[in-house]
């Protein structure tokens, strides 16, 4: 009995002569679509008249707000009438313990104050100067406050001891001219002490605590 060729099968995709016979026709109608961004512009018309109807059915335009003042003139306003608290208070308070150094040792020696910085005045003016000084220096090198900021409020912003000492020589020349130095608060447009003048240094209100 004679053998038959075997019968092929189905020709598989991958096979050349089964993708030579395939026919890809294109849809009828392809959807197409423009890239992104190369959209061809549109030009429109539009008549002044248009653009004056448009406005006048608009919403009204709002005025602009008027500027606040900034943060820091804010704070220097605020804080005139304390830093002329604590000047003319520490003023007051220089003069007391001036007069208590002078009438220490004037009372040991047994002389009147005035005859004793008379005969005596190149000793009691650096003894005096020196008392001034360690009145500011001391609390505001510990604290960053002079004797009578913490009561009004008023605070050095400055951590570093060097530069607290510096601003407590000027800030007791300060508060022993302190007609000056209100001329100058009032004549200096953010309000700056003769001491904020002479170091460049600035006194802030102490910020407050919130309650929750």
């Amino acid at each position: 009995m004679a053998l038959a060729p075997a019968r092929q099968g189905r020709p598989l995709l991958f096979q050349a002569s089964a993708l030579a016979q395939a026919r890809f026709d294109a849809p009828p109608r392809a959807l197409t679509a423009p890239a992104l961004g190369r959209v061809a512009p549109v030009s429109v018309e539009v008549r002044p008249e248009e653009l004056e109807r448009t406005e006048e059915a608009g919403l009204p335009l709002v005025p602009p707000a008027p500027l606040q003042p900034s943060l820091g003139s804010q704070e220097s306003a605020a804080s005139f009438w304390p830093l002329v608290k604590v000047e003319a208070t520490e003023a007051l308070l220089l003069l007391l313990v001036q007069g208590l150094a002078l009438l220490l040792p004037a009372w040991v020696v047994g002389v009147g104050p005035g005859r004793l910085f008379n005969g005596a005045w190149p000793m009691v003016v650096p003894y005096l100067f020196g008392v001034s000084w360690m009145l500011f220096m001391a609390p505001l090198v510990l604290t960053g406050q002079s004797p009578m900021m913490g009561f009004f409020g008023v605070t050095l912003p400055e951590n570093t001891p060097e530069r607290r000492m510096a601003f407590s020589l000027v800030h007791m020349v300060s508060v022993l001219f302190f007609p000056l130095s209100f001329l100058c608060m009032v004549l200096s447009p953010r309000h700056q002490t003769l001491a904020e003048l002479l170091s460049g240094q600035e006194l802030l209100a102490r910020p407050t605590a919130r309650m929750r």
